[in-house]
């Protein structure tokens, strides 16, 4: 992990490496001419003994916090180097950076903490204009008749996976969800899910609370970004042109 504040930009920068030591070695497969004898090929790459197969993300938080005393940021979306993985290398990070403060008379020792929380920038009905609901989630808490009494089982959750087969658009989903939680609430079942393939070729799994059955629900979206610049999938040195996009887009 590579980290550099940059004060005229107002942010930090954040290139995180992952690497996976035990990965297969990648194989490539293209479609063979005619002539081979063969309707395709396939090439495989060696790694040397020291290699490792490795992706690169870049983190970029803003220096400048908002009213809410909140440090807005992007995440460069990449396959294996997600959010949970940023926040657990963070938190590492910070505990090396201790300071002292008084509670009660005593200095304490301590240090900082990190917690994300993603920024809703999307609606149920405009990603529904484009987009399409293919399942719902219901989950309860499992009440089956077959476990025995011995403490051998404890029974966790019961969940009902529902697939879409009818038309779900941006016009009809609240009063469609409307009625399906409601009528699911008084069959015991409490959280709902649904599974919302987006335009761009993503899923993205929304949760409705409680209080969103009937109204507009909010939730996060990545954001598409074209570079001019060629992006490998592992890179060695911050990008500028990511720092600059990224940023942008946490700012905005």
């Amino acid at each position: 992990m590579e980290a550099e504040y940059r004060p005229k930009s107002g942010c930090l920068v954040v290139l995180i490496h992952r690497a996976s030591p035990n990965a297969a070695e990648p194989t490539y497969r293209k479609k063979a001419r005619q002539k081979a004898g063969k309707k395709v090929t396939v090439r495989q790459a060696v790694k040397d003994a020291d290699e490792e197969q490795s992706v690169s993300a870049h983190l970029v938080i803003s220096s400048v916090a908002n009213g809410k005393g909140l440090y807005r940021a992007s995440l460069e979306e990449i396959p294996g180097i997600g959010m949970a993985v940023v926040r657990r290398l963070v938190a590492e990070a910070l505990r090396e950076y201790t300071y002292e403060f008084e509670r009660k008379k005593k200095q304490v020792e301590t240090y900082s903490t990190f917690k994300a929380e993603g920024v809703p920038s999307e609606t149920m009905s405009n990603a529904l204009k484009t987009g399409q609901i293919n399942f719902v989630t219901l989950v309860r808490q499992a009440k089956p008749s077959f476990v025995d009494a011995d403490s051998l089982f404890r029974p966790e959750q019961e969940v009902l996976r529902l697939r879409v087969t009818g038309a779900i658009d941006g016009k009809n989903w609240r009063d469609v969800f409307a009625d399906l939680v409601s009528r699911a609430r008084n069959d015991g079942w409490s959280d709902f899910k649904v599974d919302i393939d987006l335009d761009d070729q993503r899923n993205r799994t929304v949760k409705i609370d409680q209080s969103d059955e009937a109204k507009e629900i909010l939730f996060v979206r990545s954001e598409q970004a074209k570079f001019k610049t060629s992006l490998p999938a592992c890179s060695i040195d911050i990008v500028d042109e990511v720092v600059e996009k990224a940023l942008a887009i946490a700012t905005s």
